[in-house]
């Protein structure tokens, strides 16, 4: 028979493998967070396209673009072309120069800037533009980006760096209320 010999571990060694554990779990369970509450939003904005697509507007979710990227949604009517980016965020909204803070109710401090829309959406909204163009084999103009906030937020409507935030519960009429793209280039 052999014999097997196991050290104790110290006090140090447990509490630092449970703090790397415990780590590890709630950076798991944040990211599963963030999944629900983006797929949420995506669902929640669909639902609201519904009212647009019976009017004659043409809808697409889960747009997958050349090189794999996606888009939550792509909706042409007689305003033009959106692309959509819906978010969901715990808290509430505001949108300045940087990008759109969200301000945790219960703990302001906890303040924190989604900067992503500002820099990804106008590039992702050129390479909607080349795939269109490339697919009709005629020149569009780009789609608008548009980030469709589901949170408390208190401008409703505001455009920030060539990218419109506007609160889920407001969509359609901002969508349908946007002038016609045909009276916008004879402008």
């Amino acid at each position: 028979m052999t014999q097997t010999t196991v050290r104790a571990l110290t006090d140090d060694r447990v509490d630092a493998g449970a703090s790397s554990s415990l780590r590890a779990i709630a950076a798991a369970a944040a990211r599963v967070h963030a999944w629900a509450a983006g797929n949420e939003a995506r669902r929640r904005t669909a639902h609201a396209l519904r009212d647009v697509a019976r009017t004659g507007w043409d809808v697409d979710h889960d747009v997958r673009l050349p090189g794999g990227q996606r888009i939550d949604h792509l909706v042409a009517g007689p305003s033009g072309l959106f692309l959509l980016a819906s978010r969901a965020w715990q808290g509430v909204v505001t949108v300045d120069h940087k990008g759109a803070t969200i301000t945790p109710v219960h703990d302001p401090a906890a303040a924190w800037t989604a900067r992503g829309a500002h820099r990804s959406l106008p590039a992702t909204a050129s390479t909607v533009v080349r795939a269109l163009s490339t697919t009709t084999g005629g020149h569009l103009p780009p789609p608008r980006p548009v980030v469709v906030v589901w949170a408390v937020f208190p401008e409703q409507v505001t455009v920030c760096a060539g990218v419109s935030y506007v609160a889920g519960e407001h969509l359609v009429d901002w969508l349908v209320a946007q002038p016609s793209a045909h009276r916008a280039r004879d402008e």
